[in-house]
């Protein structure tokens, strides 16, 4: 089915919410056109490059001072 089966979601993450928050995820997720899930796993992976970018920039720029 997968070109690559790398590709292959089959690692599970179980996330509890309340009905205030699932309300807001399932309207997001409508309004984007997706489900749910998606939106979520979408929104976390974001949210994990954003962080991940971040604190490579200050780390780079840490060096850069120390060495400069």
């Amino acid at each position: 089915m997968y070109a690559d089966p790398v590709h292959i979601r089959s690692k599970r993450v179980n996330l509890s919410l309340n009905s205030t928050e699932m309300r807001v995820v399932e309207a997001m997720a409508e309004l984007h056109g997706v489900q749910p899930s998606v939106f979520i796993r979408e929104l976390a992976m974001e949210a994990l490059k954003h962080l991940h970018g971040s604190k490579s920039a200050t780390g780079a720029e840490e060096k850069r001072r120390a060495y400069a």
